[in-house]
Formats: C-alpha cells, structure tokens, sequence
C-alpha cells in the first residue's frame, strides 16, 4: 500500500470511529429521556365504596351538627350578656341620681348642724365632736353618745340624722360605682360572645359546605332511602299540654325540609324545629339543643308522653318531639326533612316536659 493510500485508510478509520461515538451518545441520550424524562402516573384512587360514603357523610354530619349547636350556645350566651349589660346599664342611673339626692340631703342638713358643732366648740364640748367624727357608723356614734350627756336631746337628734345622711350617701355612691362596673363587665362579655359566635359560625359552615358535597355524590335512589319514613305513631291521643300543643303545630311541617341554622316557617335544623313550634303557643325556648335540654322538669325514657322533648347524644347534639308508640317527631339531619324516627333506633340521652 502507498503512503498515500495509507494515510487514507488511517483518515477513514479516524472518522468511522468518531461517527459510532457520536451515535452512541445520541443513543445513550434518548435512552436517558425515554427513561428518566417520561411523565410517570399513579394508579388512580378507587372511589369509596357506598358504605364508605355513607360513614363519610354520617361523620360529617354529626360534626357539622354538633357545631351548629355549638353556634346556638353562643348565640343564647350572647343574648344573656346583652340582657345582663341592659339590666346593669340601667341601674347605673338611678343609683347616680340616688347618690345626687343623698348629697344634696347630706348639704342642706350641714345649715342645722353648723351651729350645733359652733356651739359645741365654743362650749368646749370636744369630747362629743371628737365621737362624732371617730364613729364608724350611726349607732356607733349614739352607743359613744350615750356615754356623754352635755348635749340636749335635740342636738343629739341633730347630730344622729347628720351622721346617717352621710352613711346614705356614702352608701349610694358605692351602688353607683358597682352599677357602673358590673354594666362595663356585662358590655365586654357580651362583646366576647358575640365573637365567639363568628368562630363557632365558620367552624360550623366548613364542615356544612363538607357533608354537602358527599350529599351530593349520593344517589337519587340512596338520597330517598336517608328520607324514607320510619312509621307514623298510629292511634296516639294528643293531651292539652303546651308540650302536646306545639307537637300538633310541629307536625303541619312533616316532610319539609333540613337546612343549618332554620327556624322556619317552611326550613328547620333540629333545635329550630322545635323553638318554632313551641314559640306559637307563647313559650320561647333556648336557640340551643344543649340549653333547650334545662328547660322544663325531667321525664324518665319509661314515663314519655308525647310532647315531651327528647334529646340525644352525650353531649347533647339534637333534639325532637316524642310523638308516641316510639316514634320521635325531628328535623332528623342535612339532605333530609321533618319526619318521624324510630326512638329505639337513636341515641337516646333525656327528656323533659313543659
């Protein structure tokens, strides 16, 4: 071989080589790429099954509830606070003018006492001053008095009346002190819960706006079966009672429906129901479940008569009207109406009687 075919041959050698390595890296790239940079996806989630929904949404609803009611109380505590700061704030006037009146009788009656201290003085009588002025209280001052018979009887009298006008006013101007404070207490805890009710309000809207979107998921045929019926109390004699009364008005809403936080006329949650019916026969109740299970006496679970108030859970979360035979009238939940439920079937916490 030539020089010069040899210095090809070595030229083309050179080349090929360069251009396997090239592709090699070309190669090793898009392996890299196919390998590495490819999007990866995860096995989607299998959806809940329809009993899983269905603890989901029983969850969510309790919570929801027990929320509400919690909004309820704050709502009655708050409407206590402001009926006690009204009370206090309008006793702070009268023990003000109370406190006017006692000084404006404690200064006219200084002109009759002047000359007794005038005359005392110029008499050299200190030692009756000196008992005027120590005495801790009125009859105080006449148990010392007794002791000392310098004065007549009418300037001891004179003395006498001096001494409790001053108690009087010394005494009313502490009633207008602490009619003042208690009023200013009363205006900061009504403050407070009226706070506290904004809170208790949008804990209750997030777990709402949560059971409402499982609702949803539900259904047409498993929304019907949560509404269903579960009998009517046949053959029950209502009473005269104010109980019995507001379970007849309560029953002219069956089948309308639940909604948070309703108290009618045509939307009601559990312990709305129940203040709208009782309200139409002149009794109001508490806003809350919780409050409304103190109103009234206690009945056992074995002695109920329907227009009783029966409650359930610990703490308590709801409430209805017994109406008889084991049935319980309530707004039983959200996605669901005023119907009646079976008593055996619920948690059963206390009843009471109005």
């Amino acid at each position: 071989m030539s020089s010069g075919e040899e210095t090809r041959a070595v030229a083309l050698r050179l080349h090929l080589r360069a251009a396997f390595g090239l592709l090699a890296s070309i190669l090793f790239a898009m392996v890299t790429l196919t390998v590495v940079g490819a999007p990866v996806y995860a096995d989607p989630e299998p959806p809940p099954s329809a009993s899983d929904a269905a603890k989901q949404l029983a969850a969510a609803q309790r919570e929801a509830e027990d929320l509400t009611e919690q909004w309820h109380q704050a709502q009655d505590t708050m409407d206590v606070k402001q009926n006690e700061a009204q009370r206090a704030q309008a006793a702070v006037e009268p023990a003000r003018r109370g406190v006017q009146r006692a000084k404006a009788n404690e200064e006219q009656f200084r002109v009759e006492v002047d000359p007794v201290v005038t005359e005392a003085y110029q008499a050299g009588r200190l030692d009756q001053l000196n008992v005027l002025i120590t005495s801790d209280s009125p009859s105080d001052f006449l148990d010392q008095m007794t002791a000392l018979d310098s004065f007549t009887a009418d300037r001891l009298a004179v003395l006498n009346h001096m001494v409790e006008l001053v108690s009087v006013s010394t005494k009313a101007q502490a009633e207008a002190d602490g009619a003042a404070a208690r009023a200013t207490q009363a205006a900061a805890e009504a403050k407070a819960s009226f706070t506290e009710i904004g809170v208790r309000r949008k804990q209750a809207e997030v777990h709402i706006d949560e059971a409402e979107k499982l609702l949803a998921r539900l259904s047409p045929a498993e929304k019907a079966q949560r509404t269903r019926d579960e009998g009517d109390p046949l053959g029950v004699v209502l009473g005269g009672g104010k109980g019995a009364l507001a379970l007849k008005i309560a029953m002219t809403r069956m089948r309308m429906p639940y909604v948070w936080g309703a108290t009618g006329d045509t939307t009601f949650d559990c312990s709305g129901l129940m203040y709208w019916a009782f309200k139409k026969v002149g009794i109001t109740l508490p806003r809350s479940a919780a409050a409304q299970s103190a109103v009234g006496r206690p009945v056992s679970r074995s002695d109920l008569q329907p227009g009783d108030m029966v409650f359930f859970y610990n703490p308590v979360q709801h409430v209805g009207f017994y109406a008889g035979n084991g049935k319980v009238l309530n707004a039983v939940q959200t996605g669901d109406v005023v119907r009646y439920s079976d008593l055996s079937r619920m948690y059963f916490h206390s009843a009471r009687r109005l």
